[in-house]
């Protein structure tokens, strides 16, 4: 990718909307990506919803049936691929998460293959990310892409996205035989409403599911009385403060799909960027609204055709 031109003196801007230069259109490797990212969003949602309604039978994996949608949903993740890492600007917090990831997987399988029940723990682990797959990627795509075409803003689209999403999340005929009171349905919202937060600021999908899957782990350990419920409370909470500051918490402005910038807020194209001296680093969008960046900007994208130094 060819870098434009950076000017090197002040220059004064037009108080018009800034907008890119149009250039022909190219198809890149990031463009068909996302197109088969959004075909894969609309199979998976398709088929989960079909495999709600019962008009497609659930799969048997390991002790348990899991709907079909788990197999999209996988798809799904490849076509992903590391984005599903999302972005983490507490570089430290998201090591130490993966290193406990890394320590607590192991010993539940421990636990698990223990009182004999290792498929369980590989169906559970498999149906908790392929929730997150198909719950905080797949649906919140596909919505918020017709949301976007009927006229909203991408910012307001990414948010009822996902908490439509979330909201039908917790409403699963699974969730929903748990919840008895006010009490047993608060933990699902606490949980829908957490993860959502994640996604929306850092795109941190794996992480997230990563977590679900220990989550899961441990409840059902805990209903069979094998881990003490004091020993999940300590689990639950290292796993989601190491979540949430590892990945709760990421910069505004960050690297989009095309190896541009965009703000995580908007959804918008960052236009341009004013780098002058004696004057805080702030960012015009492609709307021509302004924003101050906070910190550096990330050094692996290059820099718009209108850069002002």
């Amino acid at each position: 990718m060819s870098v434009l031109p950076v000017l090197h003196h002040p220059l004064h801007l037009p108080d018009r909307p800034i907008r890119r230069a149009t250039v022909p259109a190219v198809k890149t490797p990031a463009g068909y990506r996302r197109r088969l990212v959004l075909l894969m969003a609309a199979f998976t949602t398709a088929v989960e919803v079909a495999s709600i309604s019962g008009a497609v039978p659930n799969i048997p994996f390991g002790s348990l049936d899991l709907p079909l949608s788990i197999i999209p949903a996988l798809g799904l993740a490849v076509a992903c691929g590391e984005r599903l890492l999302g972005r983490s600007t507490q570089r430290g917090a998201a090591i130490v998460y993966w290193l406990a990831i890394c320590v607590l997987l192991p010993v539940l399988a421990v636990v698990y293959a223990r009182d004999g029940r290792i498929e369980l723990f590989t169906s559970l682990t498999v149906a908790s990310m392929s929730e997150e797959l198909v719950y905080r990627l797949a649906i919140p795509a596909v919505i918020g892409v017709v949301l976007r075409f009927v006229g909203l803003r991408p910012d307001r689209a990414r948010v009822a996205s996902l908490a439509f999403a979330g909201l039908w999340f917790v409403l699963l005929p699974g969730h929903r035989e748990q919840m008895h009171s006010l009490g047993t349905a608060l933990p699902f919202v606490a949980y829908a409403a957490l993860a959502a937060l994640i996604v929306y600021r850092s795109g941190s999908v794996l992480p997230m599911a990563v977590g679900h899957a220990v989550i899961n782990l441990l409840t059902v350990l805990v209903w069979s009385e094998s881990v003490a419920a004091d020993a999940r409370g300590t689990g639950l909470a290292c796993t989601l403060g190491l979540l949430v500051l590892a990945y709760g918490r990421p910069k505004r402005i960050t690297v989009a799909d095309d190896g541009g910038l965009v703000d995580i807020r908007t959804g918008l194209d960052v236009a341009s960027i004013d780098l002058r001296d004696g004057r805080p680093t702030s960012v015009t969008l492609s709307d021509g609204s302004s924003v101050v960046v906070q910190g550096p900007l990330p050094h692996e994208a290059p820099l718009p055709e209108r850069t002002v130094r």
